[in-house]
């Protein structure tokens, strides 16, 4: 490609010399004959300007010598009023004719504008005349005259307009002498490049020579090595003519169909590999690549080669210009894809086992469904119940009952309450890990601010003191997350009822992996931490309901929710000292998903 580009460049080089050898005399010929022809027009420009300035001049001479004509006594005579009244006629053309042909000279133009103005002042005048010798006032008539030739004289306009035509002529004609003796030069200093040039030419054709020679036994080289390259390649590679007949093949073509390239024969692509290519569809496609130049990509095809082993192969072509043929060649490349297709076998079972297991969980998930069905409506009924045969039974008492039929009517009352209870959190709990998540930008900020407004409103008698860093924008359901932040916030105010001063504190890191860590910290009852495992489970409290009441389900809530977001959960804490609540999430790339101030 190189060495194309180089002779490319040398034969526009080459092409360029006998183009400036042949054209360089022409272009300075055609030079001198357009200067010629220049100065010939300049010529006639010159001479009809001053045709046109002595035909302004005699027009404006024989109107005043018509006019006088009559003031000395000539009859009226309809031919002195023509002359006398000529210039309205033929000035003004004439006029505009001179400021065309001056445009190109400010001076001139100048000059002409005077004329006009004179012109126009002198036509004036002799009108005025006119009527006053018509009107018998031959006095008045030849004042009127007297007038425009005091007034108006033109002659000297007229003698310096032509002065400076002239002298512009002279300039002329010494530019056009100068211009001949350059081009006598030029013609001298092309007839000595030409003469350079051929030299040039000489010498770097003789160069090229030599290095084309030099570029030739390089290329012999390169496509020895790559005839190395192709054959060390372990892929099958084959080149066919447009009849499918094998031009090349390399070593791996050969061992895999069982084909020698040595053998001198150019047998068609169908005849090699004991029916291996025998597919029509396949023949046709290649055809098709040949003839319309499509390439072919990917196409999947098992074959039997000649070890006798079924492989799944992977067949591509494509057209290409043979560089000392007119007609287009194939260039074929097989790729034993044989692992790779059994492996896809093996993630295909394992698909099918896996909808399988799927199917399983939705079974389960139904029924999970049915079950919560039953606690919801089979379970409220008896409860219902029990709760409200205690009150009826309370009511028919009345009086009659002591204080101890009253502690064990309380006690059903409370029980049921506390059963109801626990039915509606262990639904929530159901719930949370069944229904779907509904991801989106989350202000964790704005949720922490919410939930600690939330328990604020149950201790308004009570001082806390509250330290909240600033936090950031996650992806997640925002729902879930206000409830987990209302649970842990929540702990957070109960389990420091009994300090004078409660402080709780809510931070947020960063893991090395670049997920966020947020934490809520306090200063109240804590947990002894071999009992630490027991926390996020449903039901689980390490506390007595006397002393902070709750159901134990809301921890198991906050872990369901965080797991489901890619998170987990973790706690630590020491008896009477207080605890610390973590859980992290998955980072976010949104735009503002970064701590900020608060």
């Amino acid at each position: 490609m190189i060495e194309r580009i180089g002779l490319r460049w040398r034969l526009v080089g080459l092409l360029a010399a006998v183009l400036v050898i042949v054209a360089l005399p022409y272009v300075v010929t055609r030079a001198s004959t357009e200067d010629a022809l220049n100065s010939r027009d300049w010529v006639t420009h010159t001479a009809d300007i001053k045709a046109s300035v002595y035909r302004l001049d005699a027009i404006l001479r024989s109107s005043e010598a018509a006019m006088f004509a009559r003031l000395a006594g000539s009859p009226a005579d309809t031919a002195l009023e023509e002359r006398a009244l000529a210039p309205r006629q033929t000035i003004p053309g004439i006029i505009a004719t001179l400021r065309t042909m001056t445009r190109d000279n400010a001076e001139q133009l100048t000059r002409l504008g005077a004329i006009e103005s004179i012109a126009n002042g002198r036509m004036v005048l002799t009108d005025q005349a006119l009527q006053r010798l018509k009107a018998g006032d031959r006095d008045g008539a030849f004042a009127s005259m007297e007038d425009a030739r005091l007034l108006f004289p033109f002659r000297e306009q007229v003698r310096q307009l032509l002065d400076e035509e002239s002298k512009l002529l002279t300039d002329r004609r010494e530019q056009a002498e100068k211009l001949a003796a350059n081009n006598r030069l030029v013609l001298l200093v092309a007839a000595l490049a030409q003469v350079v040039l051929l030299c040039i030419v000489v010498v770097v054709s003789e160069r090229q020579i030599s290095i084309r020679l030099a570029a030739e036994s390089k290329v012999a080289e390169a496509v020895q090595r790559s005839q190395l390259i192709v054959q060390a390649v372990r892929e099958p590679i084959a080149m066919l003519d447009g009849d499918l007949r094998t031009l090349l093949v390399n070593t791996a073509f050969g061992e895999l169909y069982g084909f020698d390239p040595e053998g001198g024969k150019n047998p068609p692509l169908n005849e090699i590999g004991d029916g291996a290519w025998n597919d029509s569809a396949l023949l046709q496609r290649l055809n098709d690549v040949v003839a319309r130049d499509r390439e072919l990509w990917d196409y999947e095809l098992t074959q039997r080669t000649v070890d006798g082993v079924d492989r799944f192969v992977v067949i591509n072509a494509r057209r290409i210009e043979q560089p000392d043929s007119d007609r287009p060649a194939l260039l074929l490349t097989v790729s034993d894809i044989t692992a790779r297709a059994l492996v896809e076998q093996k993630v295909s079972e394992l698909n099918r086992q896996l909808e399988g297991k799927v199917e399983q969980i939705s079974d389960v998930n139904r029924e999970l469904e049915a079950f919560s069905y039953s606690v919801s409506h089979d379970l409220r009924a008896p409860l219902r119940h029990i709760s409200g045969f205690a009150g009826k039974l309370e009511t028919q008492l009345g009086d009659q009952a002591d204080d101890r039929v009253r502690h064990y009517i309380d006690v059903i009352s409370s029980s049921s309450r506390r059963m109801a209870q626990l039915i509606d959190d262990l639904l929530v709990f159901s719930r949370l890990g069944r229904g779907a998540l509904r991801l989106q930008p989350v202000d964790m900020q704005s949720l922490v601010e919410e939930a600690r407004a939330l328990v604020e409103t149950d201790t308004r008698d009570r001082r806390i003191e509250w330290r909240i860093a600033p936090m950031p924008i996650v992806v997640g359901d925002e729902n879930m997350l206000r409830t987990v932040w209302q649970n842990l916030l929540g702990n957070a105010v109960k389990y420091t009822g009994n300090r004078e001063l409660a402080q709780i504190e809510v931070g947020l890191d960063r893991l090395p992996a670049g997920d966020y860590e947020f934490f809520v910290r306090d200063n109240g009852a804590g947990f002894d931490m071999q009992y630490a495992g027991k926390l996020f489970g449903v039901f689980q409290r390490l506390h007595r309901a006397s002393e902070f009441p709750g159901n134990g389900i809301g921890l198991a809530n906050v872990r369901r929710i965080v797991a489901r977001h890619g998170g987990r959960t973790w706690a630590e804490g020491e008896t009477d000292r207080g605890a610390t609540f973590h859980f992290s999430l998955p980072a976010s790339d949104l735009p503002g998903a970064r701590t900020g101030d608060s």
